[in-house]
């Protein structure tokens, strides 16, 4: 199931794929459907990038518990702080299975999410790979004769919250850098403060209990 972006955002960002795992919580277990969107008018730095994942990106992930946690007489509140951490960690794996690596978890934070519940946001320091950055870089380092410019820094944000049977997460990643010397288009491309609304405003105005219905 594709999730639906809020109605601010869908003229916007369009579809950019779906990636699919699995784990578990207590007795369990969780498949996550996570959907991939990224801008309508991708920008120079984009069409550089070496990952599936739009360096720019939105995803909202449609959870899908086995047995579900009101036949097991759970709630989802109850769990959440053992299932949190488990729906940060499986999106890191997801990013990271596509090039990206994640260096850290730089802060840890309570939110509100859409359906007013107690959420945890996650600010996660990432290293997003380009393609051709080394023949754009006047210098190397290393033996390899590999640039850092092969790199550049993001950042990856990811919230999650309990709903009525089961956990929102919804989230984006964002450049931090340009690093790469022929690529005009840098203020576009780098906005760190307008990304990071995006995304908030996406966590906002998210509907999954609707999805879930």
């Amino acid at each position: 199931m594709t999730a639906d972006l809020p109605a601010s955002l869908s003229d916007s960002w369009r579809p950019a794929g779906t990636k699919t795992g699995e784990s578990s919580v207590m007795v369990a277990s969780i498949t996550a459907e996570t959907t991939l969107y990224e801008p309508l008018e991708p920008t120079e730095l984009a069409d550089l990038a070496a990952s599936k994942i739009p360096l720019r990106s939105l995803f909202v992930v449609d959870l899908s518990v086995s047995p579900s946690l009101s036949t097991i007489g759970v709630s989802p509140s109850a769990v959440f702080e053992k299932a949190a951490p488990k729906a940060k960690n499986q999106f890191v794996d997801t990013v990271e299975d596509e090039g990206l690596v994640v260096e850290d978890t730089r802060d840890t934070l309570e939110f509100e999410g859409p359906n007013g519940e107690a959420g945890k946001w996650y600010v996660l320091d990432v290293s997003y790979p380009l393609e051709g950055a080394s023949e754009s870089a006047d210098d190397t380092d290393g033996d390899d004769g590999q640039s850092e410019t092969d790199r550049i820094a993001a950042e990856a944000n990811v919230a999650v919250w309990p709903t009525d049977s089961s956990f929102g997460v919804a989230g984006g990643i964002l450049p931090l850098e340009n690093g790469v010397a022929d690529v005009s288009d840098e203020a576009e491309a780098v906005a760190p403060d307008r990304d990071r609304d995006t995304i908030a405003e996406l966590v906002e105005r998210i509907d999954l209990e609707a999805e879930s219905d």
